[in-house]
């Protein structure tokens, strides 16, 4: 695709998301959903940027925006208040998760029609299994939500990728579709390997921090590492070892570690703040083309041809898998309020990390369709199956993001009235 054509996609999709911000923020009204429903216009409606192009630049824009997003989040994240949320996210990252996918999984094959035990159902909870940061991050920074529940969900939705991914793996490899290697190793490998590598990269920053003064090089220096942390994990170690690390975990822990451990060093702070002022700004500018591109990449023709039975697994997934997956791993001792459960179940928006496996598992399927077995094609064809999938994940993200980023303070308001009177 050619380099004018893309950055005149870009020119037109940042300058356009600046006023439908303006415009959301006027309204009242989240700027995420817009940026979707903007997406959907000028992509498969309008065709002034074509589904195809937006899907390759989509790639690209999705994988450095969520870098630079997990980044600055958190960068911004204290151990102080995470310490105290831990257990609550860690029930929500295992078995929260895997109620969701399961869950998830079994509506998609009861709608299909297709047998309980059917894997494409669960290769769907399995994609749609993860909170997103990049929906949950910039909301809370905006309002004024107890910063322990709002800690808690952006924690959640930081340390739930790799396991969203693994997921993603081990129901491919049932399928055929990817080569089978131990599916607990390739989780300790992807989470224990991503807080190590990410620990490692945040103490060679802070060495280098404090040995050398790099002044306005300390930017560069400090989002330089984040990619090569991504790469690193995402592309060497498995090239060398067959098995991967999550990169996005890696560039989380990274930014953990030294927004905690760089605010200690008080004659740096001008460095620190700006940073973070950095991360924040790039992090809007990712934001917008993330979700526009999002709304772009979509086919109208699978779209018009999935979209009802897509819907209906889209609010299975938010309105009954993500409330009994959170509902049950919170009810385990110590269970915490009722009213904060209600919150993180309604609170779960899906994002860039589903989108961004939808696209590579569709491509794996379309490639190698005749890998998958009998067993599976008799029920649907392989296009069938990318298809629905795409179309399934697409309104789950577009449905989930419009809806939480929307009722995230109302809800708030409404379930701890109380205890927000006493804020203000």
């Amino acid at each position: 695709m050619e380099l004018t054509a893309t950055v005149g996609y870009l020119a037109l999709l940042l300058i356009s998301g600046t006023f439908i911000a303006k415009l959301g923020e006027k309204l009242g009204v989240p700027d995420i959903p817009l940026f979707l429903i903007f997406g959907l216009v000028v992509g498969p409606l309008l065709n002034i940027v074509p589904p195809g192009h937006a899907q390759n630049i989509f790639e690209y824009v999705a994988n450095l925006g969520l870098i630079v997003i997990l980044l600055g989040g958190a960068f911004e994240m204290r151990w102080i208040v995470l310490k105290k949320v831990l257990t609550t996210v860690l029930k929500l990252d295992t078995i929260g998760l895997l109620i969701t996918m399961l869950v998830s999984g079994a509506i998609y094959n009861v709608i299909f029609r297709t047998p309980l035990s059917y894997p494409v159902g669960y290769l769907y909870g399995a994609i749609t299994c993860a909170t997103d940061p990049a929906t949950l991050i910039p909301i809370f920074s905006k309002s004024d939500i107890d910063p322990k529940l709002a800690i808690t969900l952006e924690a959640e939705s930081v340390f739930n990728d790799p396991l969203g991914i693994v997921l993603t793996n081990i129901v491919l490899a049932s399928m055929g579709l990817v080569n089978s290697i131990n599916p607990l190793l390739n989780f300790l490998s992807l989470t224990l390997g991503g807080i190590i590598l990410g620990i490692v990269g945040g103490k060679i920053f802070e060495m280098l921090f404090l040995k050398c003064d790099f002044k306005e090089y300390i930017i560069p220096l400090f989002v330089g590492l984040a990619l090569f942390l991504w790469y690193f994990g995402d592309k060497l170690f498995p090239s060398l070892t067959g098995y991967q690390i999550s990169g996005f975990m890696a560039v989380a822990i990274m930014g953990l570690y030294l927004g905690n451990t760089l605010t200690k060093y008080y004659q740096k702070t001008n460095y620190v703040k700006s940073i973070m002022r950095f991360c924040e700004e790039l992090s809007t500018i990712f934001r917008i083309l993330i979700f526009i591109f999002l709304g772009a990449s979509i086919s109208l023709v699978i779209l018009e041809r999935y979209w009802f039975f897509g819907l209906l697994c889209a609010l299975g997934s938010i309105f009954i898998a993500r409330p009994l997956g959170v509902f049950i791993a919170t009810s385990i001792p110590p269970a915490i309020p009722l009213k904060e459960r209600i919150y993180f179940a309604l609170e779960g928006p899906r994002g860039v990390v589903p989108a961004a496996l939808s696209a590579t598992v569709s491509s794996v399927i379309e490639a190698n369709s005749h890998s998958i077995p009998p067993s599976i094609t008799q029920y649907l064809s392989p296009q069938e199956i990318a298809g629905s999938i795409v179309v399934a994940t697409f309104l789950t993200i577009l449905l989930s993001v419009i809806l939480e980023a929307s009722w995230a303070e109302p809800l708030y308001r409404k379930l701890f009235k109380e205890c927000s009177h006493s804020h203000q």
